[in-house]
């Protein structure tokens, strides 16, 4: 293995032809240029996950996405003081207006993996918040 970061070392891989058939046509669908990149794709994705498996203080950006009733519960005051709570945590926030009632907020995130995740899990667990989604990767 070299220290190298840029360099690259080639290797093989052994597989079903059912399963490159598939891969190819993921590939393809993806717009992946070549079977390298989609592989190199896939291992980063799986080592991320890993990472964020194994340890709370791993550092992530990630964005948390939600749809809410503003006039219900006062769920956008009470999203603006948790937003305020863990301001450390947000890089940007941006809100539209879906309907009459109903608006989407995605706030971008950087900071350690497990109070990201506490935001999230507060916002989430909010009446009048109807539905979200936090996405993470690891910035590291």
């Amino acid at each position: 293995m070299s220290n190298n970061k840029d360099s690259v070392t080639r290797t093989g891989i052994s597989l079903e032809q059912e399963l490159l058939i598939e891969f190819d046509k993921w590939l393809e669908s993806k717009g992946f240029p070549n079977r390298s990149e989609g592989i190199r794709f896939l291992i980063r994705e799986k080592l991320g996950k890993e990472m964020l498996l194994d340890n709370p203080e791993t550092p992530v950006v990630g964005s948390l996405t939600y749809i809410f009733e503003h006039h219900k519960f006062d769920s956008g005051l009470k999203l603006v003081e948790l937003q305020h709570d863990f301001g450390e945590l947000i890089i940007s926030t941006m809100h539209a207006h879906i309907t009459h009632d109903l608006c989407l907020e995605t706030v971008f995130l950087r900071g350690k993996q497990a109070r990201v995740k506490e935001l999230a899990e507060k916002v989430l667990a909010l009446k009048g918040v109807l539905n979200g989604q936090v996405y993470l990767l690891p910035s590291k």
